[in-house]
């Protein structure tokens, strides 16, 4: 795949920021994704619009990861993703 091809086939159907355009609690976000991840997961830079949003969706998943161990959690992730179609 040439250089093009891969630049065309990254791209998102979301207007986003990057990173390097990011500031307050979206250049946090972003940062935390580094720290973490060592890169800025697809999510975040989907709602990279509205931090807010994925902040409250951090804390939300929290709260349930917080509340069900490891196995349980992934099992419900996968369960989820499977009902749904996702392949990923």
């Amino acid at each position: 795949m040439t250089a093009r091809l891969l630049e065309v086939a990254m791209t998102t159907f979301f207007r986003t920021i990057p990173a390097e355009e990011a500031t307050g609690q979206l250049k946090e976000l972003y940062d935390e994704d580094m720290r973490v991840h060592g890169r800025v997961r697809g999510a975040t830079e989907m709602l990279s619009l509205r931090p807010q949003v994925s902040a409250a969706w951090r804390a939300m998943n929290a709260a349930l990861q917080s509340t069900m161990d490891p196995r349980h959690y992934e099992l419900a992730t996968i369960a989820a993703a499977t009902s749904v179609g996702c392949s990923a």
